[in-house]
């Protein structure tokens, strides 16, 4: 049985600064957030899909979406968790271990 998914999380990274909201039409501070998609397969073996941050603002929850190079140039880590990120670099890692042991098992 194979199992294969998909789920999809939100990473409120903190106040960044001050903007014009026009939905409240006031100053209002705003939020960097990082929402994110992923595929897995058997819970372990992930992908991320979709990633987008966005300036909140942090009354009416409106606000811009923002280039993601750019914002991961200026952070120092990505806050996606290792597994969902290179999941499938493990899975696929895993799998060339299975094969070279068995390759080498067999001589």
């Amino acid at each position: 049985m194979i199992i294969w998914g998909s789920g999809g999380d939100v990473v409120n990274l903190g106040q960044v600064e001050t903007r014009r909201c026009d939905t409240c039409e006031r100053d209002r501070p705003v939020n960097l957030i990082l929402r994110y998609r992923y595929a897995h397969l058997y819970y372990l073996f992930g992908w991320v899909t979709e990633k987008k941050y966005l300036f909140l603002c942090d009354i009416c929850s409106r606000g811009w979406k923002l280039d993601g190079k750019k914002i991961e140039a200026n952070l120092q880590r990505v806050p996606i968790p290792f597994l969902r990120r290179f999941g499938a670099f493990a899975g696929l890692a895993v799998a060339a271990c299975v094969i070279l042991f068995a390759v080498i098992a067999g001589k």
